[in-house]
């Protein structure tokens, strides 16, 4: 039976603090500019920014070079100066005081500076590759591109590019790229390099599990990376996976699904421990946007991932099945099933779950919700329903 609650303010609170923890994404103020793919997405200490790109569903190519400030302390956008130039595909990363962008469609081997304090672009040394449609990325305030199978390191103190040691592979097209505080990773098809700058050295890491092909987008939060949607084979088929990767223990994790439209080229950028996505298309050129705050709360006895729950049918249209496949079902009747529309207000609860567990639609509407599974105080599972 679906449950309307209207609560004091308080309770109010608790009840979105239960919602975060159902599902780490929270739909954000809608990017500034228009709808679009094959843009970039950058931090600048603690500002967001998104520009350039393009639409070309009606067969004419229209590219942008519109610029805007993202302020998670607002949750608001600003348009700034524009880019030099109307682009798409091109090359960009930020560090704590700058943004870097060049290369892709209309810049081949220029680069130029955005200083967010004059906003302004300032040209800087023309870099030795001619970068496109591959993710930059930065580790201790420098920045690094990629052609083929070469990177370029631009130091920004001396205006200067270095080519550093190639890579062992080819980077695809449309590859994605997160840097954290000692290390750049790369991922390309299923295949995943570590670029060590202090060392000059690639290193392989484990395979990339997931359904992405390439098209995807890539952050990072305390030294994890992920990556999320993307294309699967051709370009005609997405996903909503969210995978992450923990370099420490070289492994890849699906953490569930992004609860908007799936899409292929979106951006991505991370701010202060929380990751910031948007635009993409699927056929539909998009402008929405999405912070991602993710806090498992520790680790419990009882793991649940992708690999032992099936949830069926989904998309629902009376009635939506989970099956348990574990090896001791006897901890499921200590766990809840709660499910959330996007609003985060409690739609449905289950106390005491069963190895088949099935639960009527009763008057959901039409739509996306999230549902939580909770073991004692620990959050084990979340995912996405929807309901045609």
């Amino acid at each position: 039976m679906k449950m309307k609650i209207k609560l004091p303010i308080l309770l109010l609170f608790v009840l979105m603090n239960l919602a975060s923890l159902a599902q780490p994404w929270f739909q954000k103020a809608s990017f500034g500019g228009a709808g679009r793919h094959r843009s970039v997405g950058i931090a600048i200490g603690n500002k967001g920014y998104i520009g350039t790109g393009h639409v070309n569903g009606t067969g004419v190519d229209i590219s942008y070079k519109d610029w805007w400030q993202y302020d998670p302390a607002s949750d608001s956008w600003t348009q700034k100066a524009d880019f030099p130039v109307s682009g798409h595909g091109v090359t960009a990363w930020g560090t704590e005081t700058r943004g870097y962008v060049g290369g892709g469609s209309a810049l081949t081997n220029q680069f130029y500076c955005y200083n967010p304090v004059n906003n302004t672009w300032t040209s800087i040394a023309n870099c030795p590759l001619s970068p496109g449609d591959v993710q930059g990325f930065s580790v201790q305030n420098k920045g690094y591109v990629l052609s083929g199978n070469s990177i370029a390191e631009y130091d920004p103190t001396t205006n200067t590019w270095t080519l550093k040691a190639n890579c062992p592979i080819t980077i695809n097209t449309w590859s994605s790229a997160f840097g954290t505080s000692g290390s750049g990773f790369v991922k390309s098809g299923i295949n995943l390099y570590e670029f060590k700058p202090s060392q000059n050295q690639w290193i392989p890491r484990a395979s990339f599990p997931g359904l992405c092909t390439n098209g995807s987008s890539a952050f990072a939060i305390d030294g994890k990376g992920y990556i999320t949607c993307g294309y699967v084979g051709g370009l005609s088929t997405v996903t909503d996976q969210v995978w992450e990767f923990n370099s420490g223990s070289n492994s890849w994790s699906l953490i569930g699904e992004f609860p908007g439209t799936s899409r292929r080229f979106p951006v991505a950028f991370a701010v202060e421990g929380k990751g910031y996505f948007g635009t993409g298309t699927n056929g539909i050129n998009m402008n929405d946007f999405w912070q991602f705050n993710y806090n498992p709360l520790g680790t419990d006895e009882l793991i649940i991932d992708a690999s032992n729950i099936n949830v069926y049918p989904n998309p629902i249209t009376d009635q939506v099945t989970f099956a348990f496949n574990l090896s001791d079902y006897s901890k499921l009747s200590d766990c809840s099933l709660s499910i959330y529309n996007l609003q985060g207000e409690l739609i449905e609860n289950k106390i005491g779950l069963t190895p088949i567990l099935t639960i009527e639609r009763n008057s959901k509407i039409n739509g996306m919700y999230i549902y939580k599974i909770s073991s004692s105080e620990n959050v084990v599972y979340t995912g996405k329903l929807i309901y045609n």
